[in-house]
């Protein structure tokens, strides 16, 4: 059966993203070695939205836990702020587009 992507929240150091619209993310990656369970790719998630919350470029390299609940998708971990990528739209909405890097807990 579907899962429905509904009521999906996110926020990244206690502040929500506003209006989100779409998500995702990838996590895993090849390990450091056979003993060793860390991993410097651990994956990435890309949020875009409709306000500008969390959207500032002085983000820039800042680390802070991220957490997403509702629509199947939910996680919690820690997460460096990559970039942004802005789209308005004529006569519409501007969109936002923000990717972070997973990093250890």
């Amino acid at each position: 059966m579907a899962t429905y992507s509904t009521g999906i929240s996110v926020t990244w150091g206690g502040t929500p993203f506003t209006e989100v619209q779409e998500l995702s993310y990838n996590y895993g990656g090849s390990r450091t070695g056979r003993a060793v369970a860390w991993s410097a790719e651990q994956g990435g998630i890309s949020v875009t939205c409709l306000g500008s919350a969390n959207t500032n470029i002085s983000n820039f390299g800042t680390r802070d836990q991220l957490v997403v609940t509702g629509g199947g998708a939910g996680l919690t971990t820690y997460a460096i702020w990559e970039s942004v990528t802005v789209s308005p739209q004529r006569n519409g909405v501007t969109q936002y587009t923000v990717s972070f890097r997973i990093v250890d807990n």
